[in-house]
C-alpha cells in the first residue's frame, strides 16, 4: 500500500483555496439574488460569512508561508483584495 500524505504544508494552501472558492461561491449566490431579495439581514449574514472566510484563508496561508512560499504570497494578496468587499460594505453602512 502507498502511503500518499500530503505535507502540512500543502495541506494549509489546500485549506486557505478551499476558503478561498468557498468566498468566491458566497460572492457569485450574493450577487446573483435579486434586487428585491436584498435584506439587511442578508447583507450582515454575507459581511460576517465573507470575513469569516477571507481571515481563515489568509491565516492558512500565512500557517504554510515556509514552505510554499509563491502559492501563500498569491493567496494572500487574493484574499486581502476579497477582504476589502465586505470592509467597504460595513465603511457604507456605519456612514
Amino acid at each position: 500500500m502507498e502511503n500518499s500524505k500530503v505535507p502540512q504544508g500543502m495541506s494549509n494552501i489546500i485549506i486557505s483555496l478551499y476558503f478561498t472558492i468557498a468566498y468566491a461561491v458566497l460572492l457569485i449566490i450574493y450577487l446573483g439574488l435579486p434586487i428585491n431579495i436584498h435584506s439587511n439581514f442578508l447583507l450582515k449574514l454575507f459581511i460576517v460569512c465573507s470575513l469569516l472566510f477571507s481571515i481563515a484563508a489568509i491565516y492558512f496561508a500565512g500557517k504554510s508561508y515556509k514552505r510554499a512560499k509563491v502559492s501563500s504570497i498569491i493567496l494572500i494578496v487574493i484574499n486581502s483584495l476579497g477582504l476589502l468587499i465586505p470592509l467597504a460594505l460595513l465603511l457604507m453602512m456605519f456612514t
